[in-house]
């Protein structure tokens, strides 16, 4: 069974456990993930007007339903691979784009202003340590690929009390997942371990956006790889 064919048999069967809950995707209660959710808008924290989210793993559309509340101006979107979760958020969101698909196996067409991904990293199962890491950076490598601004994740933090340790979770070293990060995507990044869960968020941003951002000449040296912004 492939990572895929797995998340979709674990997850199917917590959904046919709690229904529409937050524990179907393995949180532990809404303000946990809420906890979470919050954390991983930071990344678009700046945006006045209105912008493109598109969630990778996107279940239950709880995400969506917290930026309704947060980021009413946020269009929301997103792919799942188990298809009872993407018809799950067509019905919440009727205005919305929801694909049952891979996006690492095939890269989608459409592009997006922010993605995120919330959870899905931590969750190994049967997969060894050495195939979840490369699940995970192809799936960082997909979500950079697909936005125009930025993408946030999380992960289960390796600093943690050894008594909340489980096989079958995934800990991802802060050191090798920022060599990876600047090393094949961008060296705009942030990480968060403020919260009080034994995770960390990572927020990592697209050259080209943080110059727009910077668009003093001041700047400019720092961006020699990036499109100059227009004054337009």
């Amino acid at each position: 069974m492939d990572i895929a064919e797995e998340q979709r048999a674990f997850y199917g069967a917590l959904l046919d456990q709690y229904g529409d809950d937050p524990r179907s995707l393995s949180h532990r209660d809404q303000a946990t993930q809420y906890e979470r959710f919050h954390r991983l808008a930071r990344v678009f924290e700046g945006e006045s007007g209105p912008f493109s989210v598109h969630e990778i793993g996107c279940g239950l559309g709880h995400f969506g339903e917290y930026l309704q509340h947060h980021h009413p101006q946020a269009r929301y979107s997103g792919s799942d691979v188990h298809p009872s979760f993407t018809e799950a958020c067509a019905r919440k969101f009727p205005q919305g784009a929801f694909h049952t698909r891979d996006i690492v196996a095939a890269l989608p067409p459409e592009r997006y202003d922010y993605l995120t991904l919330s959870g899905t990293f931590n969750v190994r199962l049967s997969a060894s340590p050495a195939e979840w890491r490369g699940f995970v950076e192809g799936m960082l490598g997909a979500m950079y690929a697909l936005c125009t601004k930025g993408f946030s994740v999380n992960f289960l933090t390796t600093f943690h009390d050894p008594e909340f340790t489980r096989e079958e979770l995934y800990y991802q070293p802060p050191g090798a997942l920022l060599d990876f990060v600047v090393g094949k995507l961008s060296r705009f990044w942030e990480l968060d371990a403020a919260g009080p869960l034994y995770e960390y968020t990572l927020r990592v941003y697209r050259p080209e956006y943080v110059r727009t951002r910077h668009a003093d000449d001041a700047f400019a040296r720092y961006f020699r790889s990036a499109p100059r912004p227009s004054s337009t």
